[in-house]
C-alpha cells in the first residue's frame, strides 16, 4: 500500500466503526461496500493485525482496532483543524508576514504607508527588514522582497510596483568648480560617488539618438548606501547615479544639478519578488496590493 493512501485507510476505518456498518460508511464516502472491505482488509494485511471482529450480524472493535481508531482520529481531527485555520487566515488574513526592502527606499518611502495596512489588517504582523545586498528569499526565509534595478533571470515570480528614472548629478559648487561634462567620456575627469551595489559596478551606460555610450568611471568614494551618496554630492563630493526617489526634492530645490541632460539613462524598475504565484497567502497577495495601489502614481 502507498503511503499516500494511508490517511485514506484511516478515514475508511474512522468510518466504518462511527457508522458501525461497510454499507452506511459506503454511502457515506460515496464509494461501494466491496471497495470500503478491500481498504480495511488491505489495512489489516498491512498492519498484521486484526481490527475489526465481523460476522454477518454483528462488528466490533478488537483491543488493537480499538487503539488504531483513537490514534487515527486524532490524526485525521489534527489534519480537519489544520484545514479550518487555513481557510479562516484565508477569510480573514491573519499570521506573520517578513519582508525585505532597500534601505533608502524602505526609509524615505515605505516607511509611512506601512501603518495604513496594519490599520486595515490588524491581526496580520509584519517583520520589516531593511538591506541593499541580495538576499536568499527561500533560505532566509522571507515572504517577499522588494527590489529595484533589471532582474536577473529566476525561478522567483515578480511583480512591478512602480519605476524609478535614474539620474547622474551633483552640486552647483561641484560643477562651478570641476565643469559641467558635455559627453560621458568626460565623466572620466570628474570626480564619482560610486553606489557600490549598482550592478554595473565601474560602467555609466547612457544614450542619445539610439546610439549607446557604455562608459567606464574610476570613483573616488564607493558607499553601499543611497542617502550616503547623496550627503556626499550635496557636500561637492562629485557626481553620483542616484534614483529620483533619493534626489528628486534636491533637483526641484537646486541643491543639486543634472548633467548630461541630453543623455539618457535608462530607468529602473521596482519589483516585489516572491517565490511562487501558486497558493500564495492572502496576508502576503494583500500586501503586494497595497504596495502596488500606493506606489501607482509614484513616490509617497
Amino acid at each position: 500500500m502507498a503511503k499516500s493512501n494511508k490517511l485514506l485507510e484511516m478515514t475508511i476505518f474512522a468510518e466504518v466503526v462511527e457508522s458501525n456498518s461497510f454499507v452506511a460508511a459506503a454511502n457515506k464516502l460515496n464509494m461501494s461496500k466491496q471497495a470500503i472491505s478491500r481498504y480495511i482488509a488491505e489495512l489489516e494485511g498491512r498492519l498484521q493485525v486484526r481490527l475489526l471482529q465481523r460476522t454477518t450480524r454483528t462488528m466490533s472493535l478488537t483491543y488493537a482496532g480499538q487503539t488504531f481508531y483513537l490514534q487515527a482520529k486524532s490524526i485525521i481531527n489534527a489534519l480537519n483543524e489544520a484545514e479550518n485555520m487555513v481557510s479562516l487566515e484565508q477569510a480573514h488574513p491573519t499570521g506573520l508576514l517578513r519582508v525585505n526592502v532597500p534601505v533608502s527606499f524602505g526609509i524615505l518611502h515605505l516607511a509611512k504607508i506601512w501603518q495604513k495596512f496594519m490599520d486595515k489588517y490588524p491581526n496580520i504582523q509584519l517583520d520589516i527588514t531593511l538591506s541593499d545586498h541580495l538576499v536568499n528569499l527561500l533560505e532566509e526565509g522571507y515572504d517577499f522582497v522588494v527590489r529595484i534595478g533589471n532582474l536577473e533571470d529566476s525561478s522567483l515570480v515578480s511583480r512591478k510596483l512602480t519605476s524609478t528614472r535614474i539620474i547622474a548629478a551633483a552640486s552647483p559648487d561641484y560643477i562651478a568648480q570641476y565643469g559641467m561634462p558635455n559627453h560621458p567620456d568626460e565623466l572620466q575627469a570628474h570626480k564619482i560617488i560610486m553606489y557600490s551595489h549598482w550592478t554595473k559596478k565601474d560602467q555609466w551606460e547612457f544614450w542619445k539618438d539610439k546610439i549607446f555610450y557604455p562608459t567606464h568611471v574610476t570613483a573616488n568614494v564607493y558607499c553601499n548606501n543611497g542617502d550616503t551618496c547623496r550627503m556626499m554630492m550635496l557636500q561637492g563630493g562629485g557626481i553620483s547615479l542616484q534614483p529620483d526617489f533619493i534626489i528628486g526634492d534636491d533637483l526641484q530645490s537646486g541643491r543639486l544639478v543634472e548633467v548630461l541632460t541630453n543623455y539618457q539613462i535608462d530607468n529602473f524598475n521596482i519589483y516585489a519578488i516572491y517565490p511562487s504565484r501558486k497558493l500564495l497567502p492572502l496576508r502576503t497577495r494583500l500586501l503586494i496590493d497595497y504596495l502596488a495601489e500606493q506606489l501607482q502614481n509614484g513616490f509617497c
